[in-house]
C-alpha cells in the first residue's frame, strides 16, 4: 500500500510540475511574440530545469539564432549551448528539437558530423509526422546533401515535399510547386505549379508570393496580368522578399501593372541593393547613369555597377565594359573594358561576346587574336545576335579566325538579314548576285537589295540601280 501510495503522490507530483512548467512556458511565449526575447529565456530556463521539453527546444533556438542572450557568444560556442538543448529537447521526443539535432549533425553544429546520427534523427521526426524534417529530407534529395551517396535525386525530392504539403506546410507546398515549374522529379505543368505555389502564397510565404507575381507576368499557368504580377511582387517585398523588391522597383520604373513612379522605383531598388540583390545594384547603376528619377551621376553610377559585378550580375560587368570602353566619365581603358566583357561574355551574355570579340579582331586592349574573336562572334550569333550573325558571316567569307566555308558564310547572312540587319540584307544580295554560297539567283539578289536600299544602305541602292 505504502509503495502503491508513493507512486501516486510521484504522478501527481509530476503532473503538477508538468502543470506549472507549461505556465510557465505560456508566459514565456508570451514574451517571445512581444520580442522580449531576454525575459522569455529566464523563464524558459526555469521550465527547462522542470523537464519541458518545448522549454529546452526554445532555449536552443535562442541560442542557434542568437535571439535575446545574456551576453555575446562566438558562433561556435552557440552552437553547442544551442545543440545541447536541442538534443535533450529530441530526447524527450520533441519532433521540431529532433530535426534540429539532425541538421546539427549534418553541419556538425555544436558536435561533430556524423551522417547515421542526422538520419537516425531526421527519421526519429518525421515518424512524429514533422514537415520540417521531411522538407529537410527534400531538400537534401534535392541537392544532393548527405543522402544518395551525395548525388541529386529529385522524384526523392519531390515525394518529400508532397508529403509535407499533404500537411499544410507551405514550404512543402512551394517544393511541389516548383517541381511542377521546373519539371523537377515530375513533368512541367505550370498549371498544377500555380496551384501549389498559390497554396503557399496563401499562407504568406515570400518566395511563394514572388513566383505567383512571376508566373502573372510571363502568363505561365495562368493568363498574363501584369496588375496581379505587381500585387504579388508587392507583397513579397513588403516580406523584405530581395528578387521580389527590385522587380516591384523594374515595375515602377516602366509602368508594369501600376503607374510609373520613379521615386517608388529607386526606393524598392534601394531597399532591394541593402538586402544585397545584385541586379538592384545594376539597375540603381542604370538610373545614375542616365538620369532617371535621380540627378545623373557616373561616379555613382561606376559604384552601383561594381558592386553589382561583386555581386554577380552579369548586365553590371557588361556595363562596366562599356563604361571603360567609351569612357562614360572615366578615360577609356580598353584592358578593363576587356577585363568586364570577358566576365559578362563567359556567363554567357551575347552583348558582351560580341563586344569582346570586336576588342580581340581589333587588338584593343588585348592582344589581337582572330580565332578567339571569331570564336566569341558564333557564340554570340548562336544566341540570335544579329550583329554578330554579320560578323561571323564575314568571318567565314574571308576565312578570319575560322576555315573559309561560303555556305556557312550565307547562311548567318541569312539568318542576320531575316532580323532586318541591312549590312546582311545587302551582303545576301551579294551572295545571290554572284552564286556565293548559294545557286545565283537574281531575283533573290533584287528582293535582298531591296530590302536594304529601303532602309538607305547606299551600297545596296547602287547594286539595284545595275540589276534594273
Amino acid at each position: 500500500m505504502e509503495d502503491k501510495k508513493k507512486l501516486i503522490d510521484d504522478i501527481m507530483e509530476s503532473a503538477e510540475g508538468d502543470a506549472k512548467a507549461e505556465k510557465i512556458c505560456a508566459e514565456a511565449n508570451r514574451f517571445y511574440a512581444e520580442s522580449n526575447y531576454g525575459q522569455a529565456i529566464e523563464l524558459w530556463k526555469q521550465a527547462a530545469e522542470m523537464g519541458n521539453a518545448q522549454a529546452l527546444y526554445m532555449l536552443g533556438y535562442c541560442y542557434n539564432y542568437d535571439l535575446g542572450l545574456d551576453k555575446e557568444y562566438d558562433k561556435q560556442e552557440r552552437g553547442v549551448i544551442a545543440c545541447g538543448y536541442f538534443i535533450k529537447a529530441a530526447e524527450l521526443g520533441h519532433a521540431d528539437a529532433q530535426c534540429f539535432v539532425a541538421l546539427c549533425y549534418n553541419y556538425g553544429i555544436g558536435v561533430e558530423k556524423d551522417i547515421d546520427k542526422m538520419l537516425y534523427w531526421l527519421n526519429k521526426s518525421v515518424e512524429q509526422n514533422c514537415a520540417m524534417a521531411m522538407n529537410n529530407f527534400a531538400y537534401f534529395y534535392e541537392n544532393g546533401i548527405s543522402v544518395n551517396n551525395g548525388e541529386v535525386n529529385y522524384e526523392e525530392a519531390f515525394n518529400w515535399y508532397k508529403r509535407s504539403a499533404a500537411l499544410g506546410n507551405a514550404n512543402g507546398q512551394l517544393g511541389v510547386g516548383k517541381c511542377y515549374y521546373y519539371g523537377r522529379g515530375t513533368d512541367v505543368d505550370k498549371e498544377e505549379a500555380v496551384r501549389w505555389l498559390n497554396l503557399a502564397a496563401e499562407q504568406g510565404l515570400a518566395e511563394a508570393l514572388f513566383l505567383m507575381g512571376t508566373c502573372y507576368n510571363d502568363g505561365e499557368g495562368v493568363e498574363e496580368n501584369d496588375v496581379k504580377a505587381f500585387n504579388y511582387y508587392k507583397r513579397a517585398a513588403k516580406l523584405n522578399h530581395a528578387k521580389a523588391q527590385c522587380y516591384l522597383g523594374y515595375c515602377y520604373e516602366y509602368g508594369d501593372g501600376v503607374a510609373r513612379n520613379m521615386r517608388e522605383a529607386i526606393d524598392w531598388y534601394e531597399k532591394s541593393a541593402a538586402n544585397n540583390y545584385f541586379q538592384a545594384y545594376c539597375n540603381l547603376g542604370c538610373c545614375y547613369e542616365n538620369g532617371n528619377g535621380v540627378k545623373k551621376n557616373m561616379r555613382t553610377a561606376i559604384e552601383m555597377y561594381k558592386k553589382g559585378a561583386e555581386l554577380g550580375s552579369t548586365m553590371a560587368e557588361y556595363n562596366l565594359g562599356n563604361v571603360y570602353a567609351f569612357g562614360k566619365g572615366v578615360a577609356v581603358d580598353n584592358e578593363l573594358a576587356v577585363e568586364y566583357y570577358s566576365k559578362a561574355a563567359e556567363s554567357g551574355m551575347a552583348e558582351a561576346q560580341y563586344n569582346l570579340a570586336q576588342h580581340l579582331i581589333k587588338g584593343l586592349g588585348v592582344e589581337k587574336n582572330e580565332e578567339a574573336a571569331a570564336y566569341w562572334f558564333l557564340q554570340a550569333a548562336k544566341q540570335g545576335d544579329a550583329d554578330a550573325q554579320y560578323k561571323i558571316g564575314v568571318c567565314y567569307l574571308d576565312g578570319t579566325g575560322v576555315e573559309e566555308d561560303c555556305e556557312k558564310a550565307f547562311r548567318w547572312f541569312y539568318n542576320a538579314a531575316v532580323q532586318g540587319d541591312s549590312d546582311s540584307q545587302f551582303v545576301l544580295g551579294t551572295c545571290y548576285e554572284d552564286g556565293i554560297g548559294v545557286e545565283a539567283d537574281l531575283t533573290e539578289a533584287r528582293e535582298w537589295y531591296g530590302r536594304a536600299a529601303e532602309q538607305g544602305h547606299r551600297e545596296a541602292k547602287k547594286a539595284l540601280k545595275k540589276l534594273r
